[in-house]
């Protein structure tokens, strides 16, 4: 009987050092670890009618295990998500939900709320502009362009749409000679924003410059000799052709030249004087005319008349006058 009972405690005690042993074994050659991954965040359940803005792309997940299961796990393992099938307009929390294999423990996920911006998908209609880049050949002008079609409808988030007031497309004429139709591609340059139709088509017109016969202006600076005056002024020619767009010769009365100095001039005096090119014009010809300038004494101011009428109320001028002829009573 003790022989047993001493039988059984080494076997116990065997069992306990067995234990021991592969407690420390596995704790020396497959610790517990901790690591951290980073997990696709992925939304589910998004509206079709709906965007939502400010979802991570990851989520950061931290996890312990052992290191044999640790090191065979990747990101594809956890699956990260959100549910967006109640989502509503404006700013709002949702809670990120996260599967992770069984033989971990999973001990942070950052973040758990996450703060995204819905804003439901509408759509209206804007104006499209043609912006004209670069310049014709020289003699020829660029006409308004002709677009079609005029107006496009552009969708996207609403909060996003508030903000497009026109849609502009960019026609580059550099070099042309004549008429220039182009298809250009209606982009809004605003990601999750789309206009339709996605092409507009864009006509510009391209003809000769106008040519218009303008009188020339003399402009002077100075003043003549003193006791002198300017007493005409003329031109030859007195009109000139001026070369320019359209909407330029629209605004344009005349030509002016540029300052002629007549300081202390006493006599006429003939020069030939260049022409001011107006602001848009291309060209005038002739681009100077002769000019010339008269000038004269001034003419001194002379007693303004008597009037006889009035002569004989009693100023003498008449008494003195009778005197001379012998008519007054003082003769006797």
């Amino acid at each position: 009987m003790t022989f047993q009972l001493r039988d059984n405690y080494i076997r116990i005690l065997s069992l306990f050092i067995a234990l021991l042993l592969w407690v420390y074994v596995t704790n020396e050659q497959n610790p517990v670890t901790d690591q951290t991954f980073s997990v696709p965040l992925l939304a589910q359940g998004t509206p079709r009618d709906y965007v939502v803005d400010g979802l991570p792309a990851t989520i950061s997940v931290r996890v312990r295990g052992t290191r044999i299961v640790i090191g065979t796990l990747q990101r594809g393992d956890f699956t990260a998500r959100v549910n967006l099938s109640q989502i509503e307009p404006g700013e709002q929390e949702v809670r990120v939900q996260l599967t992770a294999p069984p033989e971990v423990e999973v001990l942070q996920v950052s973040p758990t709320l996450v703060t995204v911006q819905a804003d439901p998908i509408e759509e209206k209609n804007v104006p499209v502009n043609v912006v004209i880049k670069g310049t014709v050949v020289d003699g020829m002008q660029a006409g308004d362009p002709v677009l079609e079609p005029t107006v496009a409808a552009v969708r996207g988030p609403a909060g996003v749409l508030n903000e497009i007031r026109q849609l502009a497309v960019t026609v580059d004429v550099s070099g042309a000679r004549e008429t220039l139709t182009r298809e250009v591609r209606l982009d809004t340059g605003i990601e999750g924003v789309t206009a339709n139709p996605d092409r507009v088509t864009v006509t510009v017109p391209v003809a000769a410059l106008s040519v218009q016969s303008l009188p020339v202006r003399i402009r002077l600076t100075g003043e003549p000799a003193a006791g002198y005056e300017v007493s005409g002024t003329t031109a030859r020619p007195q009109a000139v052709q001026v070369t320019a767009q359209d909407n330029v010769l629209r605004g344009m009365t005349t030509v002016s030249t540029m300052d002629l100095d007549i300081s202390g001039i006493s006599g006429d005096v003939e020069r030939e004087v260049v022409l001011v090119l107006p602001n848009g014009a291309h060209l005038v010809e002739p681009d100077r005319v002769m000019v010339t300038i008269r000038v004269s004494p001034v003419d001194e101011e002379q007693p303004p008349p008597v009037d006889e009428g009035e002569s004989g109320t009693g100023n003498g001028t008449e008494a003195e006058t009778g005197n001379e002829t012998g008519t007054g009573v003082g003769n006797r």
